[in-house]
């Protein structure tokens, strides 16, 4: 084959690639019409592509032609210049529907920047057509936070019905933000929609009067009763002070009133000196008088202690003088330590002498040792001074002992194992610990 032949073939082929190209261009072209959303009462968007100095540009149009050279195109809208109208059915609308929730919330936080009845009828219809869930609740709050700035009264008819969880997350969000403004309205408009004590809307108003007036919000949450939602706004409160510095939540704490909302209090901040100086804490213990207060500090920095060296910790609680601080701080250590080493707990715990302060701490071995060994949980059981307490824990010891017989049994038989009565850990215990203000005062 002479060369001119192999040039002829080489020049037909690179004439053929290139009509191949440009064919394919074109179908992408057409194939990425339909990314954009139809906005009503316009023509479906169509994007082309331009050529200019030789790179090429996608195009947003609105008509299905190119301008002329020098013609203004009412139709043409470029994307770093698109109205809000054309945003939300574009670009933003696109963004809004990321599965990124990075990506999405910015959309959602672009749209509800400036939030009017068009943002907000637009930011509604991008969140009911999100997956349901948890993935969507930082949105929710996003949405009925922004839509209270406007309209706090709609805002509040279209989350109360929402279902359940929503309903919960969008109100507050809502009741906080009412609050910033105008506290009072939203305190009236509060109990004007709630029949009962137990007012959850409080919550978020508390939340919110907490940025402006901390001394309202803390007069707000101490009037409320006994129950989960004054435990929910104390927690607020207590966050919100120690943003400002631990003085300032000091002093808030102090200001309280005697009772469980101080013990609370005072036992979160313990816990947070722990976490940042452990032998800080402790001589704040040290140096108290022996009272509610010190006993609930005590009580939480023994169990923070404990997760990380039971066996110091221990020490740390053995040198306290006797009284309800140690014997609380000892029930902690337990908890902790029976989990990982019984037997160091059991000759620790042996070293105190019997007494009414010392069954609470023996109570909680026998509840963490009773499923793994029960004959050593009855003996510590019976060592227990107040006889209706020790009364409750061997019955209770010996239902745990028969259950696991009978599921021994089975399992050598190969039959089905008798079902568990209750979920508790263990005989006559606490199943966990909540803070006084989620309940009746201790």
């Amino acid at each position: 084959m002479n060369k001119a032949v192999l040039v002829f073939i080489w020049v037909l082929t690179g004439l053929s690639a290139y009509w191949l190209g440009l064919r394919n261009g074109s179908s992408k072209s057409d194939s990425t019409s339909g990314l954009t959303r139809k906005v009503p009462g316009q023509k479906a968007p169509v994007q082309e592509k331009v050529r200019a100095n030789g790179v090429s540009f996608a195009t947003n149009r609105l008509s299905d032609r190119l301008p002329e050279p020098g013609e203004v195109d009412q139709g043409f809208v470029p994307f770093t210049e698109t109205p809000r109208e054309v945003a939300v059915g574009g670009d933003l609308y696109l963004r809004i529907q990321s599965s990124n929730p990075v990506i999405r919330m910015q959309a959602f936080a672009e749209l509800l920047a400036n939030p009017d009845q068009e943002s907000i009828e637009a930011a509604i219809e991008a969140y009911g057509k999100l997956p349901e869930g948890p993935s969507r609740f930082s949105e929710l709050r996003m949405l009925a936070f922004s839509w209270a700035q406007s309209d706090p009264a709609a805002a509040m008819a279209w989350t109360r019905e929402l279902g359940r969880f929503e309903q919960r997350i969008g109100s507050g969000a809502v009741m906080d933000s009412w609050s910033r403004s105008d506290p009072q309205a939203a305190i009236a408009w509060a109990k004007e929609n709630f029949e009962g004590e137990d007012n959850p809307y409080f919550i978020g108003i508390v939340s919110g009067m907490s940025e402006t007036d901390m001394v309202g919000a803390t007069e707000l949450m101490t009037s409320m009763p006994y129950g989960r939602s004054r435990g929910r706004a104390a927690s607020i409160l207590l966050e919100r002070s120690w943003t400002e510095g631990e003085d300032v939540a000091m002093s808030w704490a102090e200001n309280l009133a005697d009772g469980s909302l101080k013990k609370y209090a005072y036992g979160e901040i313990g816990k947070k000196i722990a976490r940042d100086d452990l032998g800080r804490a402790v001589e704040w213990v040290d140096g108290m008088d022996e009272s509610e207060v010190k006993t609930q500090v005590g009580e939480d920095v023994a169990e923070r202690w404990a997760r990380e060296n039971p066996a110091d910790a221990a020490e740390w609680v053995g040198r306290m003088p006797e009284g309800e601080t140690r014997s609380e701080s000892m029930e902690e250590v337990v908890s902790q330590w029976a989990r990982k080493d019984p037997t160091a707990t059991a000759e620790w715990l042996n070293q105190f002498p019997a007494g009414e302060l010392m069954d609470e701490p023996i109570q909680r071995f026998v509840r963490e040792v009773v499923r793994d060994d029960p004959e050593t949980a009855l003996t510590w059981a019976e060592a227990i001074v107040d006889e209706e307490r020790k009364e409750r824990a061997v019955s209770e010891v010996k239902r745990v002992a028969e259950r696991i017989a009978k599921q021994a049994e089975a399992a050598e038989s190969g039959e089905a194992p008798p079902e568990q009565e209750g979920q508790g850990r263990g005989p006559g215990g606490r199943g966990g610990r909540g803070g006084p203000p989620f309940g009746q005062p201790r």
